[in-house]
């Protein structure tokens, strides 16, 4: 039979605890223990306390502690594939408490106790509770049903105050203009019908954020997803009205939320964009789409489209009380952060949400088993008591990523130095993220191009003096151009038929670069492309200087240009230039001194150029070279041609590494080079100053 864990006793506060929960008592007694011996070597204390979740839930119905911990796990899952896995997942339930710092008092009085499920270390098995010697924050105890009306009266009241008291958000919308389409939802019926935006009265609408999540459907589910769709033999019968039965269950259940939030209109893409309209050009209006609305729903609980939202709220199934163990420590769920919401979630894994995310004035996050608010005056967390509860928040592990606001709040301010570094952090974060269909790349950043312009735009909507580079800006070209990668991939990813070399918009999805070096101004690098603002006469809007930015292949430059290796230069095994103990990332070139060498690191796309006497150059190729040192494709740079690589410089310590781009005939690859056209390869922002001292200054066009 084993040890009984649920056996039950009455604890000195007349509560029921089980034989798990004295288990855990027992880890701070010898804790304690540990601490008075004054060890040189603390440790974590860790136990089980139960043999399965399922062992967990059955005891909770009456271990007023073991609620405590069910609910503290359950918080932990955000999306509903998560709280699929957690039911599950074999394995034990376990406590650990962390070792203490030096024998600290306070350290034993206060400390988060983390609870975990499985018998391994995964993030999504693992929960903290806050313990402490005194009686802190009281028990929260929210609706188990999201549809319940105390939660609809919770958002419902997040979304008045913001509607009537803040005029920061209210300032915060791009113009009164509706989307094209937008979905009516019938309160009697329920019936649907698309109608278009231009032709009513500006009205409160929610705009949907969430993820069809293709790859991750069955044939059935991406039958339901397509059938969504509103194309051209269909869009007729959906003027007329068409019925909710038989939407993705995310779709469906998003406007069932809608209704409940007092509204009847709503935008969500699948439905709202109707062929044959110009993709990019829906796309180039994403600003307004989600900049206008009421409020946006993120869909935080669901992975693909099919999804429904969960309605039985498990962290929620028993109310809780103040609860002590035997020895004398309180236990308290934590509340998660939004930003680990946002950092976890799978919807934030998607390119497109970023900027949906960003374009929108109020934001509402809406998770497998609470409700978060965000807009540019506050952020909230379902509480059930519209905030009157104090919360117990843990450490926030994310304080470092930005306000979903920020973005916006940057464009009113029109501080144009500050939106440049917000642009730089969103490049990076959107690189990272993944997307279905790789010729998105510009399109689901288009929204947030478009609103970057919003100071450079005169009284007639229309820009001056800015211009959009294939994902870069006139404006800081040189800057813009610096960005690295932090773990260079194989050159057949790189989106060839997206975007040009020289800009970010190339390296595959799911990219880590590097987008704020620093990079101070000389006067010998230019852009030579001319503007081509008011090219026919009249300047453009942002959304068609947006549109037309993300064409461009190519742009002429000048700026001093030499080749980055000497003709006697002779390559090295890596190793023989890095010392065996090289804990600093220093070179060793004593065995070399007087030679020029060179070595490159083929796990890490590192290029080292070594001169007699001189300073090294360390670049970082945006691609790895091949092992063998040649690649089939003349396209893609190889081992055995690192003499090619050219270098041009684009401020005093930064340089591009470029290769001469070989033009393509019928056949493919011909062995012929454009004399002036230049791919990118990599760059290096560690430039000594006299490496470009005798360079000459040259005309090239970057590809």
């Amino acid at each position: 039979m084993g040890y009984d864990f649920c056996k039950l006793r009455k604890n000195h506060d007349a509560l029921h605890e089980c034989n798990g929960c004295q288990v855990i008592g027992s880890m701070f007694e010898k804790r304690r223990e540990i601490e008075s011996k004054r060890s040189n070597n603390p440790r974590a204390l860790k136990a089980v306390f139960h043999k399965s979740l399922e062992e967990l839930r059955i005891c909770a119905n009456k271990c007023a502690t073991c609620r405590v911990l069910y609910r503290a796990i359950w918080l932990r899952q955000i999306t509903k594939e998560e709280a699929d896995r957690l039911q599950s997942l074999p394995g034990h339930i376990w406590a650990q408490l962390p070792p203490s710092q030096q024998g600290s008092a306070s350290d034993f009085n206060q400390c988060l106790l983390t609870i975990g499920v499985g018998d391994t270390l995964q993030d999504h098995t693992i929960a903290d509770v806050s313990c402490t010697r005194q009686q802190g924050t009281p028990s929260l105890n929210l609706c188990a049903e999201r549809t319940h009306s105390a939660v609809n009266a919770e958002v419902n009241g997040w979304l008045r105050i913001c509607h009537e008291t803040h005029t920061e958000c209210r300032n915060l919308g791009r113009s009164r203009r509706n989307p094209t389409n937008l979905i009516f939802i019938n309160p009697t019926s329920g019936i649907l019908r698309l109608i278009e935006g231009s032709k009513i009265d500006h009205v409160p609408y929610v705009a949907l954020s969430y993820t069809w999540g293709e790859e991750l459907a069955t044939e059935d589910e991406k039958a339901n997803i397509k059938a969504a769709a509103t194309k051209e033999k269909n869009s007729h019968q959906r003027r007329e009205g068409f019925p909710m039965a038989g939407l993705p269950g995310t779709i469906l259940d998003a406007i069932r939320l809608t209704l409940s939030l007092g509204l009847r209109y709503i935008w969500i893409d699948h439905i709202c964009i109707v062929p044959p309209v110009d993709w990019n050009d829906e796309a180039s209006k994403m600003d307004e789409v989600y900049g206008n609305s009421y409020v946006t729903l993120a869909t935080c609980s669901s992975m693909k489209a099919t999804d429904q939202i969960p309605y039985f709220r498990e962290a929620w199934r028993y109310k809780t009380g103040a609860c002590r163990l035997y020895s004398g420590h309180w236990l308290a769920n934590v509340d998660m952060p939004l930003n680990e919401i946002r950092l976890r979630s799978t919807l934030f894994t998607r390119a497109w949400t970023l900027q949906e995310e960003r374009l929108t004035p109020r934001m509402l996050y809406v998770c497998g088993q609470r409700m978060y608010w965000s807009c540019s005056v506050t952020q909230q967390v379902e509480t059930g008591q519209n905030g009157g509860l104090p919360r117990l928040q843990g450490p926030d592990r994310f304080a470092w990523m930005r306000h979903p606001q920020s973005f916006l709040r940057a464009c009113r301010r029109q501080d144009s130095a500050a939106l440049h570094e917000q642009w730089l952090e969103l490049v990076k974060a959107y690189v990272k993220r993944n997307m279905f269909n790789t010729s998105d790349r510009f399109p689901a950043i288009m929204g947030l191009a478009v609103l970057y312009l919003g100071p450079y735009t005169d009284e007639n909507e229309e820009v001056r003096g800015q211009e959009y580079l294939a994902g870069l800006w006139r404006h800081t070209f040189a800057q813009d151009l610096s960005w690295s990668v932090q773990s260079p991939g194989a050159s057949e990813r790189r989106l060839d038929s997206v975007a040009p070399t020289w800009s970010w918009a190339s390296v595959p999805v799911c990219s880590d670069i590097a987008t704020q070096n620093m990079v101070e101004p000389t006067s010998d690098f230019a852009l030579l492309e001319d503007s081509r603002l008011g090219s026919s006469g009249d300047f453009d809007k942002a959304s068609k200087v947006v549109r037309r930015g993300a064409k461009i292949k190519s742009v002429t430059v000048r700026g001093r240009f030499r080749r980055l290796l000497a003709k006697a230069s002779m390559g090295r095994e890596w190793s023989s230039i890095v010392p065996w103990q090289n804990a600093k990332g220093e070179f060793d070139f004593s065995g070399c001194i007087s030679e020029f060498i060179h070595a490159h690191n083929l796990s890490t796309g590192q290029l080292v150029a070594y001169e007699p006497h001189k300073q090294e150059i360390v670049a970082q190729l945006d691609y790895l070279l091949p092992d063998k040192g040649y690649w089939d494709s003349p396209d893609v740079l190889s081992g055995s041609n690192l003499k090619e690589l050219a270098c041009l410089q684009i401020g005093r310590s930064s340089m591009l590494l470029l290769r001469q781009y070989r033009t393509q005939g019928g056949y493919g690859y011909q062995d012929e080079y454009s004399s002036s056209k230049y791919q990118r390869v990599g760059i290096c922002n560690s430039v000594h100053n006299s490496f470009f001292v005798a360079a000459p200054l040259e005309t090239i066009v970057l590809v």
